[in-house]
């Protein structure tokens, strides 16, 4: 699931930049993440995360990244467990409010980063698509999550 991981995250950087705001992306390797939460493991989707931020991050990228993806990650990953405890909420919007915190995270990265609280304006326009694309990933992993319990079934 790490190499998978990692496939998605490798396509999505060669894809042309859609309409998203600067920062926005699709996170299209968060989809590994969320299955893994919901098929294995607390624990599992913990190192898969964290593993595919570390090797995506020495790759192709620099250790200002990983600082920044790895804050938007683990925040993101610790709101969708807690979410997913309390069993009130699908996965859609499990994801949708990863997508979210994921952004909070990489805000309160940046003004650190950035030694500046100015960043945080950018929150509603980031944490807005967060919401978004966090949902069209959860109603991914959805169709995932059916086909593999499907699958089981048979």
């Amino acid at each position: 699931m790490i190499s998978l991981s990692l496939i998605l995250f490798t396509i999505e950087g060669l894809l042309p930049p859609l309409l998203l705001p600067p920062g926005a992306k699709f996170g299209l390797a968060n989809v590994v993440t969320v299955v893994a939460l919901y098929k294995l493991s607390e624990i599992d989707a913990l190192i898969i995360l964290s593993a595919r931020i570390f090797l995506a991050g020495m790759f192709a990228g620099s250790p200002t990244i990983i600082f920044f993806s790895i804050s938007g990650g683990l925040l993101s990953l610790a709101a969708m467990i807690l979410l997913k405890r309390a069993k009130k909420f699908s996965v859609v919007g499990v994801s949708a409010a990863g997508g979210f915190f994921h952004n909070v995270g990489q805000i309160f990265a940046a003004i650190f980063f950035m030694n500046s609280q100015k960043i945080f304006f950018y929150l509603p326009i980031l944490g807005t698509c967060g919401i978004f694309i966090g949902a069209l990933i959860g109603s991914l992993c959805v169709t995932i999550l059916r086909r593999e319990l499907k699958n089981e079934c048979s």
